[in-house]
């Protein structure tokens, strides 16, 4: 949905603001992805201009379930990931993928895609989901074919990336990164300033220090997944006061639960 409203107004920054913002709230309302997609028949995008979009704004998605997906270094176990996600989070519409690839081609087919609670599926969203698998699935194959390495990105990671690493929200998100669920105030006098001064920054830069701390929260929790730990304790290492209320934080964020995510990572 970012790709297809993506304009030139996307400023660096504010594309870190709306990354914070989809870590947490990763599920948003299906008319706003539908009005995206007749703003750009309108506007006549081609398949190559939907294209680089995606391609673009997926380098700065830090959603759990894509980084769960794009983590993948096998096709079949990325393609269970993606298949699992669609029939477990609440979408309008569900599609579904196989391996089977046409004559000559290199890349999965979407087989079916479902329409659950519209009666309408404009031509780009169709387009945007089938480049979104495509692109992603590109990752995988570079993972599996040791051209990358796969690993979960944090929020600093993506400062470096968009070229605000210097921006007061990076500063913040460096230390929840760092120290974990620490109070807000307590970051502040790790950063070196007043906690005031720091809020007054961040709302410059569209953010909250309680979004990047969350947002910091799901994505250290996301890291620790594939590890022995039990969900319990990942979720009391990470500041959730169970692993039930962890569990509502990743079915708000990606559709899926902690548990899940473990099974198809």
């Amino acid at each position: 949905m970012h790709a297809l409203e993506a304009s030139s107004g996307w400023t660096p920054q504010a594309r870190f603001a709306s990354a914070v913002t989809h870590v947490i709230h990763g599920h948003l309302p299906y008319a706003r992805y539908h009005a995206a997609g007749r703003v750009r028949i309108k506007s006549r995008s081609g398949v190559g201009v939907i294209e680089r979009l995606v391609q673009d704004w997926l380098t700065s998605d830090l959603n759990p379930a894509v980084q769960i997906f794009r983590s993948h270094s096998q096709t079949a176990n990325a393609l269970r990931c993606y298949n699992a996600y669609n029939a477990s989070a609440n979408l309008a519409i569900r599609t579904t993928a196989a391996s089977q690839v046409p004559s000559g081609g290199s890349k999965p087919i979407i087989q079916r895609r479902e329409l659950l609670s519209t009666r309408d599926d404009p031509e780009p969203c169709r387009l945007g989901s089938m480049l979104v698998l495509q692109t992603v699935m590109d990752i995988v194959a570079r993972n599996e074919n040791g051209i990358s390495t796969p690993r979960i990105l944090s929020l600093p990671d993506l400062a470096i990336h968009l070229g605000v690493a210097r921006s007061a929200s990076a500063e913040v998100a460096v230390v929840f990164d760092a120290e974990g669920y620490v109070p807000v105030g307590e970051a502040a006098r790790l950063i070196g300033c007043h906690q005031r001064t720091m809020e007054r920054r961040l709302r410059e830069e569209g953010l909250t220090a309680e979004a990047i701390r969350t947002a910091t929260r799901l994505i250290r929790a996301t890291k620790r997944i594939r590890s022995s730990d039990s969900l319990t304790t990942i979720a009391l290492e990470e500041g959730f006061s169970d692993q039930a209320q962890m569990s509502r934080a990743f079915r708000l964020s990606s559709g899926m639960t902690p548990s899940l995510l473990r099974a198809i990572s």
